[in-house]
This record gives structure tokens, sequence and C-alpha cells, in this order.
């Protein structure tokens, strides 16, 4: 083959190889739902979490009839106690303290839609007892957090872990989308769905990053390494010349 002929046909093949690396079908992630035109793979991490509660980040399918039905290992990240040291450290939790990473990676089926709850409880003394109260969830998709019977109330936020301890977001509106295909995405929830909550949206973060498929990856070294060759041999043909 004509060498030059056959470094263009590298080149175009390399090309063609970055193309398949960017993401191939259309999504959606964000606070309108969470879904891929394609099979997806998505890895999440714990980041932090700064809340009085126990809380749980899991993954839940929006079936036909609207309802939300918890994920077959969904489960994300979890608190087994409501913090480290209580409200010394701002009931701060770490990775390995009071939180474990139960699953690091969840496969999104093709056309279905998703969202991200934050399943939260609370402990305290009635009558003698120590009981366990349901805080509620919330959720990243803005329109199943139903306050006061109007539903759309934003409790997350895409591509920020929100304000400090305490202060109000006040750019929660800016961050309601993020393309996972492009670098870990901060997901920051504010754990109250009722009104006085203190909309810092720091209560809990994770990380969500596309996992790229290994025959693209695979590909793409498969296609450096031809132009890497193309090149040497254009090289030696340009010194015998």
């Amino acid at each position: 083959m004509n060498k030059l002929l056959a470094i263009s046909v590298t080149a175009a093949t390399l090309t063609s190889l970055l193309g398949m690396a960017k993401p191939a079908s259309a999504f959606t992630f964000g606070t309108d739902g969470i879904s891929f035109n394609t099979t997806q793979q998505v890895r999440f991490n714990f980041t932090s979490s700064n809340n009085a509660f126990q809380s749980t980040v899991k993954v839940f399918e929006v079936l036909s009839n609207g309802q939300l039905q918890e994920a077959t290992n969904g489960v994300l990240s979890e608190e087994l106690k409501a913090s480290d040291n209580g409200p010394r450290n701002g009931f701060q939790s770490t990775l390995g303290n009071a939180v474990q990473q139960v699953n690091d990676t969840f496969t999104f089926l093709a056309g279905r839609v998703y969202t991200l709850g934050l399943v939260s409880t609370f402990t305290r003394t009635e009558a003698g007892t120590l009981r366990t109260i349901d805080a509620g969830t919330v959720y990243s998709t803005s329109r199943f957090n139903i306050l006061n019977g109007l539903m759309g109330k934003q409790r997350a936020v895409f591509g920020s872990t929100g304000a400090p301890e305490g202060q109000a977001f006040n750019a929660a509106s800016s961050f309601q989308s993020a393309n996972p295909f492009n670098g870990p995405v901060a997901i920051g929830f504010e754990d109250i769905k009722w009104g006085n909550g203190d909309n810092d949206f720091n209560d809990f973060v994770v990380t969500a990053q596309a996992v790229p498929e290994p025959l693209t990856m695979g590909g793409l070294a498969l296609g450096a390494a031809g132009l890497a060759a193309a090149r040497r041999s254009r090289k030696r043909h340009t010194t015998e010349a």
C-alpha cells in the first residue's frame, strides 16, 4: 500500500475511534430525570455528608405509570450512623466510618427513566424508647418532590457541591443538568423536603461519571499505535529519499 495512503487511512481510523469515545447516544442527566438511549454504566463515589439525618442514596426507576420503584442493586452510598461525631464537626460523615459505599457502579438500561433518591431517617426518644423516624425522601428529579401539594421543588444540584454549611445556595437553579461523559459530576442534595431547610444543598454529595466501554478504550489505543507507526514510516521514507 502507498505509504501516504496508509497514513491517511490510519488517521481516518483514529478520528473515527475518537468519535466513538464521545457519548454515542442522547441522554438526560439532571433535575428532569436520568436516562440514556443506550445501556450505560455510571460510576458513583461518595464525597461528603453534612447532615444530622442517617441517609442513603438510592437509584429508583420511574415506571410507565409514573410510580417509583427502587432499582435492583440501586443502593449507592449508605450512612451506618448519622455522623462520625455528632454536632461537634457539623454532623460530618466520612467513608469507612459513618458511611459505606455499597455499589460504586450502576447500569442504566436503555430507554428507561431513573432518578436518584436520598432516603433519610432520624432517631428520638419517645416515652423512654428510642424510635427511628422516617424523615422522608428527596429526589434528584424535581417533579417528585411534593411540598404542600405543589410539585417540582428542586432538591438536588448537578455539577456543584452546594454552599458552605448552613448557607443557602442561591445559585441552585443554575445547576440543573450536567454531562457525566465529561468527567465526574458532583451531585449535591438538600435533605429536607419541607420548607424550613437551610437549602445549602451539601447535605449529601456524590459524584457520577459515565464508564467508557472497554472496546472504545482498546480501539483508541490501537488507533494511536497505528498512527505512531505511520509517522515512523513517513519519517523513514523521508530519510531514505
